[in-house]
This record gives C-alpha cells, sequence and structure tokens, in this order.
C-alpha cells in the first residue's frame, strides 16, 4: 500500500491538541459560571479519562482497520469492523456515564411545579454525544487518510509520466546509442571498397530508423504496421552488418490485413530487439536472432529469443533498461500487459503481450 506521509500524522497530531484545549476551555468556561476553581486535579483526570476512550477509537481505526482494510479495497469488512469498534467504545463511554451518574447523584431530587416529574430521555445526551462523536472521529479520520491517499496516487502519477517522458528522449539518445551509429558506419565505410551496392542499401536502412525515431514515433500511439517496419528496418540492417555463416536472423510478422486499425505504442519492441541482437551475438560462436509478432484475438504478441553465451549471460540476465521499460509500460498499459523473461544455459527469451487499441488514423 501507500505509505502514510509525515504530514498526516502532524495533522493528526495538531487536531487531537486542539480538541482537548478546546475541551478543557468548555470546562472551565461552565464552572466560572458557579464561582469554582476553573481547573484542578480532579477535572484533569475526568478529562484524561473521557478523551482516553476517543484516542483508542481513533488509534485502532487509523492504525489498523484503516491502512489494512480501507485502503485495500475491504469496503465490507472494515465497515463492519468500524461498526464492532464503535459499539465497542460507546459501551465503555456508557459505563463510564452511568458511574459518574451514580457517584454525583443528589439523594433527593425536588418536583417540578404541579407535581409531576420531567421524563427522562430514553438515552441521555451525554450518551447521545459520545456516539455522534465516535462516528465524527471515524468520519473525519477516513476523510483524511483517503485525502493523503489520493496525494499519494497524484505524486506517483506525476512521476510516471515524468520518468515517461525522460525514458522517450533516452530513447531517441541512447537506445540506438552513438557507439551503434560509429560502428554501423564504420562498417558502411569498409563495405563501400567492397561491395558499394550493400553500402548504399546500408546508408538507406539506417535513415530509415533515424526518420523514424526522430519523427514518427513522436506519438503516444503508432500503427502496429508502422512499429514493425521499424523492427524489419532494424533487422536488415543487423543482417548486413553480421556475416549470415555466424549470425541467424529470423522474423515471423503478421499479414497485412490482421495489422489494419490496430495501434501500439511507437518504440514499445526496440529495447527487446536491440538487446538480443548486443547480448546474444558473437563473433567466435554460431549466433541466432528469432523474432516473432502476431495479432491474437484482442492482444499483440511479441516474442524473441537469442542465443546465450558466457560473456553475455550476467549482462542479459539484468536486462539493460529493463526497469524502465517496465515502468513504461506500468505508464502506457498500467496493469494490461504480461511481460515475462526466461534464460537457459544458452537462450534468452522475452514473451510480450499486449492489449489490442484501435489505430486513431484508420477511418472507420
Amino acid at each position: 500500500m501507500l505509505r502514510r506521509p509525515k504530514l498526516e500524522t502532524v495533522i493528526y497530531f495538531v487536531l487531537w491538541v486542539i480538541v482537548t484545549l478546546l475541551y478543557l476551555l468548555g470546562i472551565m468556561r461552565s464552572r466560572s459560571y458557579s464561582s469554582q476553581t476553573l481547573l484542578d486535579w480532579p477535572i484533569v483526570g475526568h478529562m484524561l479519562e473521557v478523551m482516553t476512550t476517543f484516542l483508542v477509537l481513533f488509534l485502532v481505526n487509523n492504525l489498523v482497520l484503516i491502512p489494512k482494510l480501507l485502503l485495500r479495497n475491504r469496503m465490507m469488512l472494515y465497515l463492519g469492523a468500524a461498526t464492532a469498534l464503535v459499539l465497542i467504545v460507546w459501551g465503555v463511554q456508557t459505563w463510564q456515564f452511568l458511574g459518574d451518574a451514580s457517584r454525583h447523584m443528589p439523594p433527593s431530587v425536588k418536583m417540578p411545579p404541579g407535581g409531576r416529574p420531567f421524563p427522562k430521555p430514553l438515552i441521555p445526551l451525554p450518551i447521545m454525544l459520545d456516539v455522534i462523536y465516535d462516528m465524527l472521529i471515524i468520519g473525519c479520520n477516513i476523510a483524511i487518510s483517503l485525502i493523503f491517499v489520493r496525494y499519494e496516487e497524484k505524486l506517483e502519477s506525476e512521476s510516471l509520466m515524468k520518468a515517461d517522458a525522460e525514458n522517450q528522449l533516452a530513447y531517441l539518445k541512447a537506445q540506438i546509442n552513438p557507439h551503434f551509429y560509429m560502428n554501423m558506419l564504420n562498417n558502411i565505410h569498409g563495405m563501400i571498397e567492397v561491395d558499394g551496392a550493400k553500402a548504399q542499401d546500408m546508408v538507406i536502412a539506417m535513415s530509415r530508423l533515424m526518420r523514424y525515431m526522430l519523427y514518427d514515433s513522436s506519438h503516444s500511439k503508432i500503427a502496429l504496421s508502422a512499429e514493425i517496419d521499424f523492427v524489419r528496418n532494424y533487422m536488415d540492417l543487423m543482417r548486413l552488418r553480421y556475416p549470415a555463416d555466424k549470425v541467424r536472423i529470423t522474423a515471423d510478422y503478421p499479414a497485412a490485413e490482421l495489422m489494419t486499425g490496430i495501434a501500439v505504442a511507437p518504440l514499445v519492441f526496440l529495447a527487446f530487439v536491440e538487446n538480443a541482437f548486443k547480448h546474444g551475438i558473437s563473433y567466435r560462436e554460431e549466433s541466432f536472432v528469432a523474432f516473432k509478432i502476431e495479432v491474437s484475438g484482442e492482444s499483440v504478441l511479441f516474442s524473441c529469443i537469442n542465443s546465450r553465451h558466457p560473456a553475455q549471460s550476467v549482462q542479459q540476465s539484468h536486462g539493460i533498461g529493463l526497469q524502465n521499460v517496465r515502468r513504461r509500460l506500468d505508464l502506457i498499459y498500467g496493469n494490461h500487459y504480461v511481460l515475462e523473461t526466461n534464460q537457459t544455459d544458452s537462450t534468452y527469451s522475452v514473451n510480450l503481450s499486449l492489449p489490442r487499441h484501435e489505430d486513431p488514423n484508420t477511418d472507420n
């Protein structure tokens, strides 16, 4: 659950100080009319006896019932427990009142004019006021707690939104990082003398990747077909970069008609794709990378599996930016996505299931 902030505790403390002072001022005011001592130890002792029951009610509700029941959405159980707590405390308060009344009751009661006694109320006023105060304490406690819960949720949401904005910028600056571009430019430079046509293809593939990341990915949602085109261009570039006899790269994409009208978050597959190549490829050993994207019912499924080598095993098991990826998915999809990773001695796999969203740029 959300933490209970210190400010909430301070507010409760201040409110209890104010209530205690008001209680004392009320007693002192009533005693001033009869020329009695404004304050003495019996009065202080009686005040502590009365205030203790209210304080116990508050502490049990605030420290036990609210965090363990109300804030965990166990509403009916909370209502039952809070009602039982009020009845128990009210019973103690009634017992205290009856004890005080018996000790302070005058030996005889004068008859009113006409010789008929005043009718006795069904519930004495002090007892009725006690139960009203009990319910007010519970109600104010709930209100203040929910206000702070809402405040905490707002701060968490704003933090996630800020983190997402920073991650978006990080994607543009780092996900396909300068080292990658430097390596690719070196490969293109070396390829120009060997195979000019292949070097041209590599430049075109790089320009498509950069165009997508700088312009198309600025939207909150983008057509699934556009995102898959980006992945396809990335993989084509990787095929040109790595020797085919050492690195086996395969991909399986859904048919064009199945992607119509479906949108996903931009660059949602990029971190997994880049990690697969960055940590799954070895120039000394045979390696493989395999991707699959499919549309199944109301979900878009992405799976990736790559080879693992001793030098890369520890690095990919932690995942570069995996925590940021999860935070971004949390912000965009909430609890409606599933991300699973698995590793063996020789492979590392990622399975991602996203809810199907309609493409806003598609005419119905």
